[in-house]
């Protein structure tokens, strides 16, 4: 028969194990939503309420940046893209256009040119 502190190291394992496993699976992250175009700020609660009722959004903010939506999804629920769907649904054409915000880290990078780019201070002038 095991001995109490086998039974105790399989106990914390286990309650180890199952909180990681707990959390890979809710693995959350936020996305920005720009909306741009005059119709944006009478279509803002639309958005919001739209996407609060799609499964796997946590949470939507307009509040929190100017001419933005903050969503926060669940990733394996729901992706990038089909919040920017949903959110140009809930617009429904006007003149407003709601786009996936990508930060310096996240966007593609640029194609290289086999010059490197110079500083404005230092770049030549042609007159």
């Amino acid at each position: 028969m095991p001995d109490r502190l086998t039974i105790l190291l399989i106990g914390l394992s286990f309650v180890l194990f199952m909180h990681n496993a707990v959390r890979a699976e809710s693995t959350h992250e936020r996305v920005a939503l720009m909306l741009s175009g005059p119709d944006c700020p009478s279509s803002q609660h639309q958005v919001v309420s739209a996407l609060e009722q799609q499964p796997g959004v946590l949470r939507a903010d307009q509040d929190l940046m100017p001419d933005h939506v903050l969503v926060d999804i669940v990733r394996q629920q729901v992706t990038e893209e089909t919040v920017a769907v949903i959110a140009n649904a809930a617009i429904g054409g006007g003149q407003c256009r709601a786009e996936i915000m990508k930060s310096c880290i996240t966007a593609e990078l640029p194609s290289h040119d086999t010059d490197p780019p110079r500083p404005a201070y230092r770049q030549a002038h042609s007159h």
